[in-house]
C-alpha cells in the first residue's frame, strides 16, 4: 500500500496569495514602538508579532524562501521569520 507524502508549502505562492488578499510586504513592517500587527511566517502560519529593532534589516530571497525579516511573537517572545504583514484588527472580548 503507498502512503500519500505530503507537497511542502511553497513560501513563495504563500506570499502571493497573500499579496493578493491585502497584505503588505516587508519593506514597509512597522518599526519598534508602532505597535503590535499580524505577520504570515516562513512556514505559512499567522501570527501576532512586534518588531523590536528602530531600523528594518532584511534577509535576502533565496531558495529557502522571499525576503523577510525577523520579529518576535508577542505570546512567546520567540523569533518569526516574516514574509508579509499587516495591521492587527482588535477582536471583540
Amino acid at each position: 500500500m503507498k502512503h500519500f507524502v505530503p507537497i511542502r508549502r511553497d513560501p513563495y505562492l504563500v506570499l502571493e496569495d497573500a499579496l493578493r488578499s491585502g497584505w503588505q510586504t516587508v519593506d514597509t513592517i512597522p518599526l519598534r514602538g508602532e505597535g503590535t500587527f499580524m505577520v504570515i511566517t516562513l512556514s505559512g502560519l499567522h501570527r501576532r508579532a512586534k518588531n523590536r529593532r528602530d531600523y528594518r534589516r532584511f534577509r535576502k530571497a533565496d531558495g529557502y524562501g522571499p525576503k523577510r525579516i525577523t520579529v518576535n511573537a508577542v505570546d512567546s517572545g520567540n523569533y518569526l521569520g516574516a514574509i508579509a504583514w499587516k495591521w492587527d484588527t482588535p477582536t471583540d472580548q
